[in-house]
């Protein structure tokens, strides 16, 4: 047994969580949205809808992106977007730690041998 923690921003309305985190990892990874797209078995409209929620909602471009051509397109996380994603890990690790000790402390009589 173990307690999942799922780490959501938002102002009026959701705008940043694991998946936005996980797109922008794999874009940072690859230098590009289809690439990521591709891995996370997400559409390329999906995913712009989501950079977009977040830009708008933070107010800053988290992408910066070269369209395509001969050579092909590029997207590479700005050094706001960067630092607002090492934000995001840092904090959802932290609070992981947290979430794990809390729980040993509140479900020791019923965790034995049931650890994860």
């Amino acid at each position: 047994m173990k307690a999942k923690i799922k780490l959501v921003i938002e102002n009026e309305e959701r705008f940043f969580g694991p998946g936005v985190a996980e797109l922008l990892s794999l874009i940072d990874k690859y230098g590009s949205i289809q690439a990521a797209c591709s891995d996370m078995n997400m559409s390329y409209s999906k995913a712009w809808k989501m950079i977009k929620r977040a830009n708008e909602a933070l107010g800053f471009s988290l992408l910066a992106s070269k369209n395509g051509g001969k050579e092909g397109g590029e997207s590479r996380l700005t050094e706001e977007g960067r630092q607002f994603l090492r934000c995001y890990k840092d904090m959802k690790e932290r609070l992981c730690i947290e979430a794990d000790r809390m729980f040993r402390e509140c479900f020791e009589a019923y965790l034995g041998d049931h650890i994860v």
